[in-house]
């Protein structure tokens, strides 16, 4: 009778130690796998932050390059919009400035004259009273003049070219303008183009 009770204890220890070693491998096996899952994270979260360093580097030295780039380029920056204010307040000046523009047509009328390309004589010049609306002002002027047929197209191209801030010519358009053409008095036989035209030069209001 003891001997079946021994076997049988022996039976139940060997049944217990099976269960205890099978419990200790399913507990090893879970921490393992919970270590190597939590070990992927990190080495993933290593590599991204090694990445995120990386490019924090390299947006940091971009900064840094613009930044030179800016202070090399500043100046010029600054000596173009002055020479292009310059420019402009030729063009489209902040007052009528008549007189100035009195004297850029009188130079333009010496130019043609040196350059043998026929007359070109500006006998009257009627300054009018200015006008204004929301964005700009207007000075309205008529001129009476006798050209050669090639100079009154360079006068046309001069009125087109105005507002260049190449060639820093007062901003100016034709509204009207009368022709009455006639020969030369002269031997050359040259028609002369005797015309009145109407002019509005704009400047700030």
């Amino acid at each position: 009778m003891s001997n079946i009770s021994y076997t049988i204890l022996k039976r139940k220890q060997k049944a217990h130690t099976k269960a205890y070693a099978l419990l200790c491998l399913v507990i090893i096996s879970s921490m393992g796998f919970y270590t190597y899952t939590k070990w992927q994270e990190y080495s993933f979260a290593s590599i991204a932050d090694s990445h995120n360093q990386e490019f924090k580097s390299a947006l940091a030295e971009k900064v840094i390059d613009e930044k030179e780039t800016y202070n090399t380029k500043k100046d010029m920056f600054i000596s173009l919009n002055k020479e292009i204010e310059d420019k402009l307040a030729h063009v489209f000046p902040v007052s009528d400035q008549y007189t100035t523009l009195t004297r850029q047509l009188d130079a333009f009328e010496v130019q043609l004259s040196k350059e043998g390309s026929g007359s070109f004589e500006v006998s009257n010049i009627d300054w009018q009273n200015s006008t204004s609306n929301d964005n700009y002002s207007i000075r309205p002027f008529r001129m009476s003049i006798v050209s050669s047929a090639e100079n009154f197209e360079k006068f046309l191209h001069l009125m087109e070219n105005s507002g260049s801030l190449v060639d820093q010519i007062r901003l100016m358009d034709i509204t009207s303008i009368r022709l009455n053409f006639q020969d030369s008095d002269d031997d050359s036989g040259e028609e002369t183009i005797n015309f009145t035209v109407q002019i509005n030069a704009y400047f700030q209001k």
